[in-house]
């Protein structure tokens, strides 16, 4: 991600909804992307002024991206052919790095090589990323696979620019669909979990507000923990589990439940649904 003080931006963002502003605005701030080399393509006005209060160019018309030594592609799967359309072809000068869920680095290499813009039979290099919610507060976790046309710098620099919305790991891109299971579904597994552990709470007679603050921190608390003891799930769980106690007796009603075969069932679901974005 060298610099370019011409009139091309170094780095064009297509698309800006929660995720893309996430990344943009933390790169920003690590200065791992300088504001005053990127071009942000958005139709919502409202994204339109928040990206630009960071300094960067702002449009609506995705041929801004042409010319762009990295393109990062932020917007729904479903919308792709359409983005890819307005931002015509591309050359291999060009690295694109995608959060799109579903769509292989081969089809998106693919549908920005053709047109009339000078892209080149090979098209740009793609790099696929799938990061997750908590981008928005700095504690991503981000898979990152290598694509159709990528280097190994190409790689280095998008873990560099995912390192500034939290972790970035390396993957094959055989496993991004998986990753979308593994990572990118996985707050909202988290959140049911804690809109289960509230409406419970509030049954058993506690108001809204304590409710509430009880399963923030207890879910929080234990991630922390997991986060820096050092010991397994498995490991700290039984340490708060003692035999006959009150916590084994809840266990025993997620094991009767079949949990784990649940959670197993629901991530290969959602990694079925990515595979199925790109079809």
């Amino acid at each position: 991600m060298s610099e370019d003080h011409g009139d091309s931006a170094n780095i064009a963002f297509v698309g800006c909804g929660n995720l893309g502003m996430a990344i943009l605005s933390r790169a920003i701030c690590s200065e791992v992307i300088d504001p005053a080399t990127t071009v942000v393509i958005e139709r919502d006005a409202g994204r339109q002024a928040e990206a630009s209060r960071l300094g960067v160019r702002v449009t609506a018309d995705a041929a801004a991206a042409r010319g762009a030594q990295g393109v990062v592609l932020a917007v729904k799967p479903q919308h792709f052919l359409e983005a890819a359309q307005a931002i015509g072809s591309l050359s291999g000068a060009t690295c694109v790095v995608s959060v799109m869920a579903g769509w292989s680095s081969a089809a998106i290499r693919a549908a920005l090589s053709g047109g009339s813009g000078g892209g080149g039979s090979d098209g740009p290099r793609v790099v696929r990323a799938m990061p997750n919610m908590a981008a928005q507060v700095g504690l991503s976790m981000t898979a990152v696979a290598r694509g159709a046309g990528a280097t190994s710098d190409d790689v280095s620099a998008a873990l560099r620019l995912f390192s500034a919305i939290g972790k970035a790991v390396e993957i094959p891109e055989a496993l991004i669909d998986a990753a979308v299971a593994a990572v990118g579904s996985a707050p909202a597994y988290l959140y049911l979990l804690a809109e289960a552990q509230i409406a419970a709470a509030e049954t058993m007679g506690f108001d809204a507000v304590t409710a509430r603050a009880m399963a923030i921190e207890s879910i929080f608390g234990a991630a922390t923990l997991l986060a820096t003891d050092g010991r397994e799930p498995a490991q700290l769980r039984a340490a708060v589990t003692s035999a006959g106690g009150t916590t084994a007796a809840a266990v025993k009603v997620f094991e009767r439940g079949e949990f784990a075969a649940l959670v197993a069932a629901a991530m290969e679901a959602a990694r079925a649904r990515s595979a199925e974005l790109g079809k």
